[in-house]
């Protein structure tokens, strides 16, 4: 069995890289097609919350109340995301989950608590 010259061993290197550039390619190309069904799923999902809650009709309609509604996200969006939706639907008024409180003892009080 004759040895490959460095030419056909650089020959086999540069097809093998091209095979894993294709296989690199399509990896790439599944990830951003599932992204892109992702979105599209999150977009429609939010949508059609919006248009439920404040009977929207059209995108005209769901930009200007999206808009108007901007200023007052922004200033209580923390408040907001601490709302128990489930609770909220049932008692038909907005409920807010309940943090617990964590109890803090400094370190040069620890024995203290102990004792």
């Amino acid at each position: 069995m004759a040895r490959k010259t460095d030419e056909e061993r650089l020959k086999e290197l540069e097809e093998k890289m091209e095979k894993i550039k294709a296989k690199k390619q399509q990896v790439a190309s599944r990830l951003q097609q599932k992204e892109r069904k992702e979105r599209t799923r999150r977009l429609i999902q939010v949508g059609a919350i919006f248009e439920k809650y404040f009977d929207i009709v059209g995108e005209d309609q769901a930009e200007k109340v999206a808009y108007g509604m901007k200023g007052a996200v922004d200033k209580h969006k923390e408040k907001l995301l601490t709302i128990d939706v489930e609770k909220s639907k049932k008692e038909n008024e907005i409920v807010y989950e309940v943090q617990e409180e964590k109890l803090f003892i400094p370190e040069n009080e620890v024995e203290n608590v102990y004792k």
